[in-house]
This record gives structure tokens, sequence and C-alpha cells, in this order.
């Protein structure tokens, strides 16, 4: 089952007070889009825009709506505190009480073929809408299911679970009780949505993905270390050794809080590096554990693992702070894989935040419709626009354009005076 990204929304989370729509759609290219279910859909997408814009909150919510589809239905009942992902607006008194709510247009391949709709709202301790559509090619929208507080209406997907529609917790999607209860339908859904991929920060549970896969699978191993030394790292070859690690834990039993001693073994990347002689020839190597190579090396690590695992499933990954750490040309060569017919056939999506200006300089490598920028407006609250809505000439530079402020998405800095 592979799931492809058209559209996603969010209203009033954190820093977005009225809706905003973020979209893969744009019009034919053979180098950057690819069309599903009778759709063009892009491959790569970036998001810029200035500190505390919103550009952060996009991918916090498409992640809070992901992690609430899979284990909303595992909220323990006796749980004082449920952790619904309801986040509003909170510079706007008639936001504080409102609904989070989240939206997405997705299209499926294997079972279930077909374009959907999906979208719910929250509050802090239950669930109040919820609605699954599917939409034809011509536009027809056929409901599946439908959700107003506990009033419940689904169709014949779900026939399995009319009998259940009055036991179904507020706390509770519809459509993650009806996956862990096994309907044939939501499960294909829920798998497809656990697919997607969410990298935030540099040390992230990626780095013990690649761990994981670099010792098991020899052919992902190779792929690695391949572009490794593509992206010029001075890096010969590379494995993984078992090491023991011990620490502190934060021990609360019955309100009294203590440390305890932690250890155990994990395996830990390491990488080679050539040793030359006063000739220049190569004589030897030595070994770098993952923690002494340079954060810039760790960063891109972080990311590659997971990508070479979007391009060969044709997942959707989504990276914020992308080019942290990473120099211009590295982001480039990543997002250039995805635009890859050989590296990336299955189509998979990258979709990322970014402060690297020098993306927009390749004008001639990108569609408008890949760039989005995000701003708030005097009272904080963020929107997000695309490079598309501008009209321009078509030798119009980009990022210079972009840095003189003509789209906006830059921040105000004051002059400093001596």
């Amino acid at each position: 089952m592979q799931i492809s990204l058209i559209e996603f929304s969010l209203e009033n989370f954190k820093a977005f007070k009225n809706k905003a729509t973020f979209s893969m759609v744009a019009r034919k290219n053979e180098k950057y889009t690819f069309e599903i279910n009778d759709e063009n859909l892009l491959k790569t997408s970036l998001i810029y825009g200035p500190n505390a814009s919103g550009k952060t909150s996009i991918l916090e919510a498409f992640d809070h709506m992901k992690k609430f589809i899979l284990l909303s239905a595992n909220i323990p009942e006796n749980q004082e505190k449920k952790n619904l992902p309801h986040f509003p607006f909170l510079a706007s008194e008639s936001s504080k009480n409102n609904p989070t709510s989240f939206e997405v247009i997705f299209a499926l391949l294997g079972d279930h073929n077909g374009i959907y709709k999906y979208s719910f709202g929250v509050l802090q301790d239950h669930i109040v809408s919820e609605k699954l559509i599917e939409i034809s090619s011509t536009g027809k929208e056929t409901e599946y299911l439908s959700r107003s507080e506990q009033k419940i209406t689904v169709d014949h997907n779900f026939k399995d679970m009319k009998s259940l529609l009055g036991k179904i917790r507020r706390e509770s999607l519809f459509l993650s009780t009806s996956a862990q209860l096994n309907n044939s339908f939501a499960l294909s859904l829920i798998n497809a949505f656990n697919s997607i991929i969410t990298v935030s920060g540099i040390f992230t549970n990626a780095q013990q993905f690649t761990a994981k896969k670099f010792k098991t699978d020899s052919e992902y191993k190779e792929k690695i270390l391949s572009m490794l030394k593509t992206a010029d790292f001075c890096i010969t070859g590379g494995g993984t050794e078992e090491v023991e690690f011990q620490g502190f834990g934060i021990k609360n039993d019955s309100g009294k809080v203590s440390f305890e001693q932690t250890k155990g073994k994990d395996d830990m990347l390491f990488f080679e590096h050539p040793v030359f002689d006063s000739n220049n020839n190569k004589t030897d190597t030595f070994k770098l554990k993952l923690f002494q190579e340079s954060i810039g090396t760790q960063k891109f690590l972080s990311i590659l693992g997971p990508v070479i695992d979007a391009l060969e499933n044709g997942k959707v990954i989504l990276v914020d702070e992308f080019d942290n750490s990473l120099h211009p040309l590295l982001t480039k060569f990543i997002v250039d894989l995805f635009s890859s017919e050989q590296m990336n056939e299955k189509n998979a999506q990258f979709i990322a935040t970014t402060h690297d200006t020098s993306l927009l300089s390749y004008r001639d490598d990108f569609l408008r419709d890949q760039f989005w920028f995000t701003e708030k407006d005097e009272q904080g609250s963020a929107k997000l626009f695309s490079l598309a809505e501008f009209s321009m000439r078509n030798d119009t530079e980009y990022s210079r354009k972009y840095l003189e402020g003509r789209f906006g998405a830059l921040p105000f800095i004051g002059s400093i005076k001596k």
C-alpha cells in the first residue's frame, strides 16, 4: 500500500489561527511531477520563512495528526489527561476554546486504490468531528464516515463496525478504533499513514534506524557509503560495532523520585577514513565512531537513512530544519535524488522546511509550485502561501527577490545603533 500526499490543511493549531492549506498539486512536468489517480503531484516541496513564523508548526501538525490516527484507540480509559492534539492559537480569545482541526487529501495505490479526504477536529478531552470521503476522478465525493461528537454514521466499508457505533470512546478516532478491531479498510489506511516518515533535529531515531539497516542489509549499507563518498566526506568504508553504555535514569516510585543506573548494549556506527604517506599514497585507514564525526556528517547521515528508505519504497518524508548543519550543495544533492528518475522510480515525496535560500537560485531546476512561505501578521497569526501565487517574468531570480522582501516571509530586523 503506497500513499502520496495531495493536500494537508490545519486550523487553530499553534501559530495558525485560520485554515492554511499546503498542496503538492502542480502543473504536469516530466521531471518534477508524477501522475497518480489523475492528479499531477510534486516530488519535492520546500517551505521558507523567518524563525517562529509557523514553518515547523506545519510539520508538527502533520506529525500530531499521523500519531493520533495511529494511536488514539490506545489511550487508556482511566488516563486523566487524554493527550489529544489540541494546540489552539493562544493570541486570540475566540480561538482558545475552539477545536484544532486537521484535514489531509491523499492518494492510495494498491488495495482500496483511490483518492481520499480524511479530517477530524479535537478539543482538549474529546473529538468533535471526523469525516472520511472518497473523491472520484470527476470530483464526485462519496462519504464513508461522518461524525459529529458521538453521532457516527458509516457506509458498507465499516459494516462490521455498525454494532459498535454507540461504544466508540469520545477521545478515540473511529478510524483508529476500526483498525484496532481489524476492519480491513481501516487497516489499509492506518498502514499507509504509518509509512510516512518524519525527521526533526539532528539526534533522532533515524540514526538508530540507519545503524540497524547498516548491520542487517548489505545493499542498504553500500548505498549509504556510496552517497557519503559522492558527497565528499572522505569516507572509504564503515560498519557497526556493539558497544556497552551506562548512564542514569529517573525513577518515580509512588511519588518518590530517585536516580537509578542504566546500562546495556547498542549498535554504534563507525566510518573509515584514509591515511596517507608523505607522497600522498593511501597506506591505511582509521576509524571514527559516529559521535566523533562532525555535526554536519551526523546530520547528513540522519537524513540519508530515511531518505533511502523513502526512495526505495515510494514513501512520503517530511524533514524539519532541513539545512541545519548542512552545506548548500548537500541540500541540493538530497533534493536532486527525488527529482532523479533513476533514484526515485517509485515517486517518493520529499517535503522540508529550510532557510537555505541558495535552493531558490536554481530557477531552472525547480517549479514555482515547489516553494512555499510562511509569515505572521500583526496579531501573530501565521499564514501559508506559494511562490506560484506571484506573477513574475521567466528570468526572475527567486533568491534575490526573496531576500529583497518581494515575497514577504522575511524577519523584520531593526537597525543596530552604534
